[in-house]
């Protein structure tokens, strides 16, 4: 599981904070390299995130998932490595899309060095 397989949601979960938010969750190990490394990695992250929105779309979400229907579909991504420029740019670009159709994106960093060292 992790960004690099677009045919899979990694995980989902329900928060008891904000339990009407489902919670689509893809986690990418890559690391970020020069402009033409960021230029694939980008294209590798379009894929996945394009998999999780035919997810939802489809309605496929509300027979995989009990629970989901009602829900607010947030897709967040669980970055090991800070953000260049250029995904910076492109986050935003997801972010503003997909909330102007009614689903939520969030990038979080997760700095941890035992998941990179392994």
């Amino acid at each position: 599981m992790s960004v690099t397989n677009p045919k899979v949601i990694d995980f989902w979960g329900i928060s008891k904070e904000a339990p009407n938010d489902l919670l689509l969750v893809m986690t990418d190990h890559l690391e970020w390299g020069d402009k033409a490394e960021q230029g694939e990695h980008l294209l590798v992250l379009q894929e996945k995130i394009n998999s999780y929105i035919a997810f939802i779309e489809s309605g496929e979400i509300y027979t995989e998932i009990p629970g989901a229907y009602g829900k607010y579909p947030i897709i967040r991504i669980i970055g090991l490595y800070e953000l260049p420029a250029q995904a910076e740019y492109f986050m935003a670009r997801v972010t503003e899309t997909l909330n102007d159709v009614g689903i939520g994106f969030e990038f979080e960093l997760r700095v941890d060095e035992r998941i990179r060292n392994m």
